[in-house]
C-alpha cells in the first residue's frame, strides 16, 4: 500500500462522523513488524496529534490521554505485542478507541473476517500462501464465517483445498479418501500439502478417527487410513471380538465417528468411490473369508462392506440348494437388509430369496399334496390361495433372470443351484399334485361335455359382464390381454386400487377348450355358436374372428355402437383422437398383446415373466387413459387364456410323442389336440368338443399333469391350450372408476408410522426405539418410506439416519412393529438440551417428538 493511500485512508477515518457520545477519535496504528515507523514520522494530518509507543512510555501516554488532553484527536503508532492482555497498560483505552493496520496480514484478516488477535494472526500467517490465489481466497470469503478461533479457520481452509467449501472435517476426510489411495495423485491431499498444512490435517485425522499417519517414524500408505476408517466403522456395528486379529486397524474409541463418516459418505458422497474403497480393503485384508465364518445375526446387523451381503446371500442359497429352507429367517433377513447400504447392488438376489421363502411357505401348507374331490372346491382354493404359488414362482424367476444379467462370480453357481431346486419343488410339490387333483375332479365333465359344471364360463363373458352395463346406457370398455394369467391379473388389480381413484376386484371364468388365442378371443365375443372352418379359423355364428376388424363386425351384430381397437393404436393417439374414437360408442373392445407375444417366440420365451410385469404397467396405464381421456367408468380386463411355464428344460417323461394318437389329427399343439371322433390317444385326457371343423365332428385331447406333446419347432417351456388351472383360469378384473366425492369413493393414503417406545430419554450413544406401522398396506393404504433420526433444536441431525419401509400387510399389530437401533453422531452437542426425533415420510409427512439426551461419559463422546 502506498504512502499516499495510507495517508488518505487515515484522513478519511479521522474526518468521519464520531459515534454517538464520542467527543474525539483515537486510532491505534498497529505495526508489530515495524514496517511503517518511518512513514508514521512523515505523515501530517490536520488537527491530529501523533504519539509513538516505545514500550517505556505507556504510563505517560495513558496520563496524556486520560488526564492531560481530553479533547484532541490522536494517532498512536503501536509496534508492540503482548503475550497476555493484562500486560498492556493501555488496554482500557483500546476498548473505546479504533484500530488501524496497513500491513498485508492485517488487511487480509479484515477481508476474511478473522479476529485480529495474536493467536489468530499467528494462525493466518501460517496459511499466507493459501490466500495468494484469488480464486481460493474468493471461495473462502464466500463461506461468510467469522473466525475467532483457529479451529474453524483451519477447517475451512482444508475444505476449500479439498474441493468441499463449506464442508466440515468429515467432508474433507471423505474427499481425500474419495480421490483414491495413490497419495502422489490424490488431488485434495496434494492441495493441502502445497497450500495448507498437511501436518495439521493428519493431526485432525488422529483426533477424530484415531488413525496415526506414522508408525515408528515411517509414514504409512493411504490404504492403511482407508482400512482404519472402514474397519473402525464396522466395529461399531459388531460385538466385541468379532473382528479378532484386525485390532491394529481399529480404534474402538472412535468407532462412532467413523461409522457416522461412513453413513454421511454413503448418503451424500461419491458412492462409487466408497464402493471401490470397500472392495480394495476387502481384497487386501481378505475380509470375505472372515465374514463367511461369522454368525448370521452378526452379519445382519452390519452393512459397511458389500461382501457382508454376498456372504449372507451365499449362505441362504447354499441352504436352499441343500433343501434346508428357513422361510421365517429368509423373510426377516430380507426385510432387514432392504434398508442396508448396498441393498441396491443385491436387490435381485434378495427378492429372489424372498419369493423362494413365500413359495416354500405356501407349499408347506399342503405337505401331503391336494385331496379335494369337488371341482368347485379346487377352483375356489386356486382363485383364493393357490395362485399365490404361481405368483411367487413368476416373481422369483423374474428376479433370477435379472440377477443373471449382472452376475457375481461368487454367487452365480449357487443362484442356479437354488433355482434348480426350487423349480423341482414347484413342479413336484405344487404343479403336478394340483394338476392331478384337478383332473381327477374334472375328467368326467371334460369327457362328457368339455365344460366343468358349477364354474362360470368364458363363453358367457359378454352376456354376464358387458350387456348389463350397456343396458344401463353406460359405456362398457373391455381390454383383452393375450395370455394374461390369473395371478398376474391379481397383481394388476392391486396396482389399479393403489394408483387410481377407482375400485377393482378379480373374478375368474373357465376358458373354452383348447385354451388358445383363436378360441379364447372368439369366446369373449357375443354370439350363440362357435365353429371352425376347414382352415382352422374360429367363427362366431358363422362370422370370422381372426382380425380386429372381424371382431368389430361380430360386436356390432350385438350392438350397433360397438368398436374394436388395438392397444398400440390408442396409445399413439392424441387425447382428442381418443375422444373422437369412442364418441357415441357403447361397447369398446381393446386388444393388448405383450405376454403371449413374448412367450410364443422361442427367442423371447424366457422373458415371459418380464413381459407379465410390463403388461401390468401397460394395462394400468390404459385404464387411466380410458378413465381420463374417454370418460370411461366401467372397465373389464380379461384374457383369452392363461399359460403354463416352467423354467428348467423338460425331462423326457414330460413329453409325449405324436405316436400316442391312432387316427386323424386336425390340429395339434403342445397342450391340446383336435381329432376325428374315432381317433384314440393313450395317456391323454379326452375332452368333448361340441363344434365342428369344416362341418365335420371333432374330438379333443389334452395331456395330463404338465406333459407336453412333441411338436416341431422350439419353445416348450411356455405353453397353453390345455385344461390345467394355470391355463384355463381366465381372469376378469372388474374396474369401476370413482369420481371424487361420489358414493363409495375412498382416497388413497400412505401407511403411517408412529413411535411406540415410551421413554423419551437417551442415556447412551447407541440406543434403540420401536415403531408401529399403524395400518396394514392394502387396497387404498399405500406403502411409505420413512427417514428417522435424532436432531438438535435447530434441525441439525445428531444421529445416523435410518430408513423404515412401511409396507407390511400383516393384520396383527405385533407383526407390524419395527425395532431400530440408532447411533448418535459425535459432535459439540449439549447434554440436557432440547432434541427431537424426526420421522419424515416420503409423502412430506413430518413428525417431531421431543427427547432429552443425557449421555454418561459424554466428554469422551463429544457431548
Amino acid at each position: 500500500m502506498s504512502a499516499e493511500s495510507i495517508q488518505d485512508t487515515l484522513r478519511q477515518r479521522f474526518e468521519a462522523p464520531l459515534p454517538e457520545f464520542y467527543r474525539r477519535r483515537i486510532i491505534f496504528w498497529c505495526d508489530e513488524a515495524n514496517e511503517f515507523e518511518e512513514l508514521f514520522d512523515q505523515i501530517e494530518l490536520s488537527d491530529v496529534k501523533k504519539v509513538k509507543l516505545t514500550g517505556r512510555n505507556s504510563f505517560a501516554v495513558k496520563k496524556l490521554l486520560l488526564h492531560d488532553d481530553l479533547e484532541s484527536d490522536y494517532l498512536i503508532y503501536d509496534p508492540l505485542t503482548y503475550l497476555k492482555p493484562q500486560d498492556d497498560w493501555l488496554r482500557d483505552i483500546r476498548l473505546f478507541s479504533e484500530k488501524y493496520s496497513a500491513d498485508y496480514l492485517s488487511m487480509l484478516m479484515g477481508e476474511i473476517n478473522a479476529e485480529d488477535d495474536p493467536l489468530m494472526r499467528k494462525t493466518v500467517r501460517r496459511y499466507k500462501k493459501f490466500f495468494e490465489n484469488k480464486e481460493r481466497k474468493l471461495r473462502f470469503q464466500k463461506l461468510g464465517h467469522i473466525y475467532r478461533e483457529p479451529e474453524l479457520f483451519r477447517s475451512d481452509v482444508m475444505a476449500v483445498l479439498a474441493g468441499v467449501p463449506g464442508g466440515g472435517d468429515m467432508d474433507v476426510i471423505i474427499a481425500v479418501l474419495s480421490a483414491g489411495l495413490d497419495e502422489e495423485n490424490n488431488a485434495p491431499l496434494t492441495s493441502i500439502k502445497k497450500f495448507g498444512d498437511i501436518d495439521e490435517f493428519w493431526d485432525v485425522v488422529a483426533k477424530l478417527t484415531g488413525y496415526e499417519k506414522e508408525e515408528n517414524g515411517i509414514s504409512k500408505p493411504l490404504g492403511f487410513f482407508a482400512a482404519h476408517v472402514l474397519l473402525t466403522a464396522l466395529s461399531h456395528t459388531m460385538p466385541a471380538g468379532a473382528l479378532k486379529a484386525l485390532e491394529q486397524h481399529i480404534s474402538s474409541r472412535h468407532s462412532a465417528y467413523c461409522y457416522s463418516l461412513f453413513r454421511q459418505w454413503q448418503e451424500k458422497g461419491d458412492r462409487s468411490a466408497l464402493l471401490d474403497l470397500c472392495h480394495t480393503v476387502d481384497d487386501q485384508l481378505k475380509l470375505s473369508g472372515r465374514l463367511s465364518k461369522m454368525d448370521t445375526d452378526v452379519l445382519l446387523g452390519s452393512d459397511i462392506f458389500p461382501s457382508i451381503d454376498e456372504s449372507l446371500i451365499a449362505r441362504f442359497l447354499d441352504e436352499i440348494a441343500a433343501q434346508a429352507i428357513r422361510t421365517e429367517t429368509i423373510s426377516a433377513a430380507v426385510e432387514k437388509r432392504r434398508t442396508s447400504c448396498w441393498y441396491d447392488m443385491f436387490a435381485e438376489y434378495y427378492e429372489f430369496l424372498l419369493y423362494i421363502g413365500q413359495l416354500y411357505e405356501f407349499v408347506e401348507k399342503n405337505p401331503q399334496g391336494f385331496h379335494m374331490a369337488i371341482a368347485g372346491e379346487i377352483w375356489k382354493y386356486y382363485t383364493e390361495e393357490g395362485y399365490k404359488v404361481d405368483s411367487a414362482y413368476r416373481h422369483l424367476f423374474f428376479h433370477f433372470s435379472r440377477a443373471l444379467e449382472n452376475p457375481r462370480p461368487a454367487l452365480e453357481d449357487k443362484l442356479k443351484a437354488a433355482a434348480g431346486y426350487i423349480d423341482q419343488v414347484y413342479k413336484k410339490r405344487f404343479l403336478g399334485p394340483l394338476a392331478d387333483c384337478w383332473l381327477s375332479a374334472t375328467e368326467d365333465d371334460m369327457a362328457s361335455s368339455g365344460v366343468i359344471s358349477g364354474i362360470d364360463r368364458q363363453r358367457d363373458f359378454y352376456s354376464r359382464y358387458v350387456r348389463p352395463v350397456t343396458e344401463k346406457n353406460v359405456r362398457a370398455f373391455v381390454i383383452i390381454s393375450d395370455g394374461l394369467r390369473y395371478e398376474t391379473a391379481v397383481q394388476l388389480r392391486d396396482e389399479l386400487v393403489r394408483s387410481t381413484r377407482g375400485t377393482a376386484k378379480t373374478e375368474a371364468v373357465q376358458s373354452v377348450f383348447p385354451s388358445i388365442t383363436s378360441y379364447g378371443m372368439a369366446a369373449l365375443l357375443p354370439g350363440a355358436d362357435l365353429s371352425v372352418t376347414v382352415k382352422g379359423e374360429v367363427q362366431v355364428d358363422g362370422m370370422g374372428t381372426l382380425t380386429t376388424g372381424d371382431r368389430q363386425r361380430v360386436l356390432r351384430r350385438a350392438n350397433d355402437d360397438a368398436i374394436a381397437a388395438r392397444y398400440g393404436d390408442i396409445l399413439s393417439m392424441t387425447r382428442q383422437q381418443r375422444q373422437e374414437l369412442v364418441s357415441g360408442k357403447k361397447v369398446i373392445y381393446i386388444y393388448h398383446n405383450t405376454i403371449d407375444a413374448a412367450g410364443d417366440e422361442p427367442r423371447t420365451e424366457r422373458k415371459v415373466f418380464e413381459a407379465c410385469d410390463d403388461a401390468v404397467r401397460e394395462l394400468a396405464a390404459m385404464v387411466k387413459i380410458i378413465s381420463n381421456d374417454m370418460n370411461g367408468t366401467d372397465i373389464f380386463i380379461t384374457a383369452d387364456h392363461g399359460f403354463l411355464y416352467t423354467y428348467s428344460p423338460l425331462e423326457e417323461n414330460d413329453r409325449l410323442s405324436r405316436e400316442v394318437f391312432s387316427g386323424q389329427i386336425y390340429d395339434l399343439g403342445r397342450r391340446y389336440a383336435l381329432t376325428a371322433p374315432e381317433t384314440t390317444a393313450d395317456f391323454l385326457l379326452p375332452v368333448e368338443r361340441s363344434g365342428q371343423i369344416g362341418g365335420v365332428p371333432m374330438k379333443g385331447y389334452t395331456p395330463r399333469n404338465m406333459v407336453r406333446i412333441k411338436t416341431a419347432g422350439a419353445g416348450e417351456n411356455y405353453v397353453h391350450g390345455g385344461v390345467s388351472l394355470q391355463e384355463m383360469t381366465v381372469p376378469v378384473v372388474v374396474f369401476k372408476n370413482q369420481r371424487t366425492g361420489s358414493r363409495g369413493y375412498v382416497e388413497t393414503s400412505k401407511a403411517e408410522l408412529i413411535l411406540i417406545s415410551e421413554s423419551r430419554r437417551i442415556s447412551n450413544s447407541i440406543f434403540s426405539l420401536d415403531f408401529l406401522q399403524k395400518q396394514p398396506v392394502g387396497d387404498k393404504v399405500l406403502p411409505c418410506e420413512y427417514t428417522v433420526y435424532m436432531a438438535a433444536a435447530d434441525g441439525t441431525p445428531v444421529s445416523d439416519r435410518k430408513k423404515i419401509i412401511a409396507d407390511k400387510t400383516a393384520p396383527a399389530e405385533k407383526d407390524r412393529v419395527t425395532h431400530v437401533t440408532f447411533s448418535m453422531t459425535p459432535g459439540n452437542h449439549q447434554n440436557g438440551s432440547d432434541y427431537k426425533l424426526v420421522i419424515a415420510g416420503d409423502s412430506g409427512m413430518i413428525e417431531e417428538i421431543e427427547f432429552n439426551v443425557n449421555i454418561a461419559f459424554a466428554d469422551d463422546f463429544g457431548f
